[in-house]
């Protein structure tokens, strides 16, 4: 009987998944469910309350397997250190997320339905970026890539809204461009307008310092690449 029971709740979960994606959660009714699965709305509601229920359920084995790959970094992490607790969670998380890609496009999906295509526009303006700058000739490592660069430098905005603008600008950058394998090559903004002159995280520093030696790149042009002033790369070379 119970057997029954939960295969019919598994029916149900993976028919609501599948209607969440091919309609958003919004627009797919119970009914709708009910009849995917092949029983009556009744027999539906003696599964679940409603249909927040229904991607509660979806959503909480993907949270627990998230806290469960964090358990486990965790314990990486006393004894490893964070290089440890990284190998164990970067890819934990990313099979976690990859089991969910039908949830996950299912929430994305009922991003979609804002009003006036604003969902769609924003989509497409990210995927011109991913193919304008992984190249015409990309491969799929390469739009991979260009795809990671475009969630790293947009996700931290609304996941540390502790950070001050400049701080979070100037790191999320530093992170796109080693994304990129770029981290001595690509250009640098410089500042624009008045304001607080830009400062150089330790990492910019000494990757500075160490180009500078190379005898291959002029203080001024460091300057510029790193978007500080010259006094303030001098004073960094020299210290």
């Amino acid at each position: 009987m119970n057997a029954g029971k939960d295969s019919t709740r598994v029916r149900i979960l993976t028919a609501a998944e599948q209607l969440f994606v091919e309609r958003g959660y919004h627009a797919t009714t119970l009914q709708e469910i009910a009849d995917r699965v092949g029983i009556t709305k009744p027999a539906l509601y003696y599964h679940f309350d409603a249909k927040a229920d229904i991607l509660a359920n979806l959503l909480d084995p993907m949270t627990s397997e998230l806290e469960h790959v964090l358990d486990q970094a965790f314990a990486a992490a006393e004894t490893g250190g964070v290089a440890a607790a990284r190998e164990v969670l970067i890819p934990g998380w990313l099979d976690v997320f990859l089991r969910s890609r039908g949830t996950l496009l299912a929430l994305v999906r009922e991003l979609a339905s804002t009003p006036s295509g604003a969902f769609d526009r924003a989509i497409a303006a990210m995927e011109r970026a991913i193919v304008l700058c992984a190249g015409p000739d990309a491969g799929v490592a390469e739009q991979v890539t260009m795809a990671q660069v475009v969630a790293a430098i947009t996700d931290p905005v609304a996941l540390m809204p502790h950070l001050r603008t400049d701080v979070l600008r100037e790191h999320l950058l530093a992170g796109a461009w080693r994304l990129l394998g770029e981290p001595g090559d690509a250009p640098r903004p410089a500042r624009r307008g008045g304001g607080r002159p830009r400062s150089l995280s330790a990492e910019d520093i000494a990757l500075a310092r160490e180009l500078h030696a190379s005898g291959e790149h002029s203080p001024e042009s460091l300057a510029g690449r790193f978007g500080v002033s010259r006094a303030t790369l001098y004073r960094h070379l020299k210290t």
